[in-house]
């Protein structure tokens, strides 16, 4: 006779409690970790997922949404914009800050016309709550939270018109300052190209810099907007430079549209500072890189996006947490791009 197979024996299923004794504490301190709550101490929570690890566990996310009501998932809904700059950055920060607060983040791009759609599908996957990142997109608090439908959401955006949660870098503070700093150098006549007016940054860039030229008694220089790439900064530049109206220093929209602008000034064959000043945005890496490295605006990304998740996780947590708006200040970092003008300067025409 032949022999009897041999059944294979089913592994019997690591639970918490199993975790809790590797890790020589309670199994309530191990759910508390696996729930994301805060008070755990930090020593505690390694050992709990040094534990997890050493037995191959896999918490049992069903049963975890059905004992808090929570999925621990957060969703990144990005309107109407392209992947470029620093947008691979902002995605990474906020995930690292989901992870940290104990949350997996799910990114899902849309346009403003199908925004309700992706609220309800956020929804329909039992997210615990949205940050939104819609530079552009121009809507009414009702509207919005209409569209929510009671779904927590903060604005990754400067919104001042809103009165509801976002975080965001004042736009105007940030270009009155810059355009503030090349008059302090002695330049009356300033040039701008800033992002392109549908986007919120724009409008209020393009707004300030006009209004503060006029509040010193100066007339706005030469403008033309542009997109967030070399190429837009390049074509931006050279409209200025065939209107022939002098200027001595340009403001741009960020540091890679300056980029653009700077060789299409170097094409023409002025010199940066000498004869134009250049400041612009967002102390992006390649600021300091140029040549000249760039006088800009520093603009915390990373600080923003890691805020703006934890707004969110605070919300969550405090349901009668009155909403409200966390604005950030950015600074100005100096470099060799601007010079302060001699008396005699000669202005590019």
């Amino acid at each position: 006779m032949g022999k009897e197979p041999v059944m294979a024996q089913k592994k019997k299923k690591t639970t918490i409690r199993d975790v809790a004794r590797q890790a020589g504490i309670s199994y309530q301190t191990v759910s508390r970790v696996l729930n994301g709550n805060n008070n755990v101490a930090e020593e505690t929570r390694k050992r709990v997922l040094l534990a997890m690890q050493e037995l191959d566990f896999v918490p049992n996310k069903v049963a975890q949404m059905l004992n808090t009501n929570r999925s621990q998932i957060l969703e990144l809904i990005i309107v109407d914009i392209m992947q470029g700059g620093h947008f691979a950055d902002s995605i990474r920060s906020m995930a690292l800050a989901a992870r940290d607060a104990g949350y997996n983040l799910l990114v899902t791009m849309t346009s403003s016309d199908e925004l309700g759609m992706a609220l309800d599908n956020a929804a329909a996957r039992l997210v615990d709550g949205v940050v939104m990142y819609a530079p552009s997109l121009h809507i009414s608090d009702e509207k919005l939270l209409e569209l929510c439908n009671g779904l927590p959401l903060v604005r990754r955006d400067y919104v001042p018109t809103s009165r509801l949660a976002w975080v965001g870098f004042d736009q105007v503070y940030a270009t009155r300052m810059a355009v503030e700093y090349l008059i302090e150098l002695g330049h009356r006549q300033i040039a701008a190209i800033p992002p392109s007016i549908n986007l919120i940054n724009g409008q209020l860039r393009y707004t300030t810099w006009k209004e503060t030229l006029r509040q010193h008694g100066l007339e706005p220089g030469p403008a033309h907007e542009a997109h967030y790439t070399f190429r837009s900064g390049y074509e931006a530049m050279e409209r200025i430079l065939a209107t022939h109206q002098p200027f001595t220093a340009v403001l741009v929209g960020s540091d890679t549209m300056a980029l653009g602008a700077m060789h299409a000034l170097h094409e023409h064959g002025l010199h940066i500072p000498n004869d134009v000043s250049v400041l612009s945005f967002d102390n992006a890496e390649l600021a300091s890189f140029t040549e000249p490295p760039l006088t800009t605006i520093n603009f915390a990304f990373r600080e923003q996006d890691s805020m703006a998740i934890k707004y969110l996780v605070e919300i969550l947590n405090d349901s009668e947490m009155k909403l409200h708006q966390r604005i950030l200040l950015p600074d100005l970092v100096v470099r060799k791009s601007t010079r302060k003008l001699a008396i005699d300067t000669t202005y590019v025409q």
